[in-house]
């Protein structure tokens, strides 16, 4: 799949789960890939990174490696990398166990947030040398 210079990645071991939050990306300027596989994540954040990466799910069901090689590539190529989970098990952690995520979403989450979001890490990887 050829993608635009600017898209948004989604990861969920269940991607039926995505289809909202794909709908509601949809009516941005943005492409939208979903990922079900670590593997198809990794590969497609190799081959072109994005500018945003959602992982739906509680974090401790992502594998360390993932996690590990998801964070070396959004700080090469400024990409922000969220966590997504549900309103009804929320999964708080202390910032210093922070997996390497940028920030947590619940759902339902709001057009204006995701918008806010979209925008942000859009312009942190236009504006924003990678370092």
């Amino acid at each position: 799949m050829q993608l635009a210079s600017g898209y948004i990645l989604l990861l969920a071991k269940q991607p039926h789960r995505m289809r909202l939050l794909a709908s509601l990306l949809g009516h941005s300027s943005y492409s939208v890939a979903i990922a079900s596989t670590e593997e198809q994540a990794i590969a497609q954040t190799t081959h072109h990174p994005p500018f945003l990466i959602i992982l739906a799910g509680n974090h401790g069901n992502w594998s360390r490696p993932l996690l590990h090689e998801l964070r070396a590539h959004a700080n090469a190529h400024n990409i922000t990398l969220v966590a997504l989970t549900d309103f009804h098990a929320p999964s708080w952690i202390y910032q210093e166990e922070n997996p390497g995520f940028d920030g947590f979403l619940v759902t339902p989450i709001s057009s204006e947030i995701l918008s806010s979001l979209v925008e942000s890490a859009h312009t942190r990887q236009v504006c924003c040398p990678a370092g």
